[in-house]
């Protein structure tokens, strides 16, 4: 059993101090721009890396989308008058023609999955987490209890659980604020998880010593 407990503790600290290096260098150190950003800025993507909240995303996507919409009623009424002969190249120079309308609708949109997504996988960082700590206290006290392997049936899905909504399933996209405030918490998360299980370990060391002393005594 002490085996089985000192492998989890290496291989969880391992596990957490890599990603804790990782998150603080995306977070920090990771170059986010290229030389190449000057020739394909656009003031679409000038808008989504300026956005502060979900609504300025929203608001500037609301007339871009009632334009797109309104360019495929034009567009189904001009091709429903069309011969089959030129139906294709009738749509193909339609969407020639309007193709920054389509692909600023398209980046906004995306933007905005982008920030959703972020915002839910926060969400479930702090939901899921929650469950592994409790997991892993429960499985703290069975094992105070003499529970042994019970408890590290607790234990073990709880560090598990703690330690993969810690980590890094991720890349930069969409707007920066919402991508950093996920690496912030994802952060924060991943050096608490190493706390406890520091302290956790070095009070079981502390008491396994006393009982080692108070034999010897």
């Amino acid at each position: 059993m002490k085996a089985l407990k000192i492998t989890v503790f290496i291989l969880a600290s391992l596990v957490l101090t890599t990603q804790a290096v990782r998150h603080i260098y995306v977070r920090y150190l990771e170059p986010r721009t290229s030389v190449l950003d000057k020739f394909e800025e656009t003031k679409t993507k000038e808008i989504i890396q300026s956005a502060t909240t979900l609504s300025d995303l929203v608001s500037e996507y609301e007339p871009a989308r009632k334009q797109v919409d309104k360019l495929d009623k034009e567009k189904n009424l001009e091709l429903s008058k069309r011969t089959r002969d030129d139906y294709y190249m009738f749509e193909q120079k339609w969407n020639e023609d309007y193709k920054q309308e389509y692909k600023q609708e398209s980046e906004l949109k995306l933007a905005i999955q982008d920030w959703e997504d972020r915002s839910k996988e926060i969400q479930e960082l702090y939901v899921f987490w929650s469950f592994g700590f409790v997991f892993f206290v429960v499985g703290i006290f069975m094992l105070k209890k003499g529970l042994d392997w019970l408890g590290m049936a607790f234990v073990i899905p709880g560090i598990v659980e703690m330690i993969w909504w810690t980590s890094p399933s991720f890349r930069f996209a969409g707007s920066p604020l919402e991508f950093d405030r996920m690496l912030d918490n994802k952060l924060i998360f991943t050096i608490i998880t190493l706390v406890i299980l520091i302290i956790v370990w070095h009070l079981n060391e502390s008491k396994r010593e006393k009982k080692i002393l108070q034999k010897k005594g």
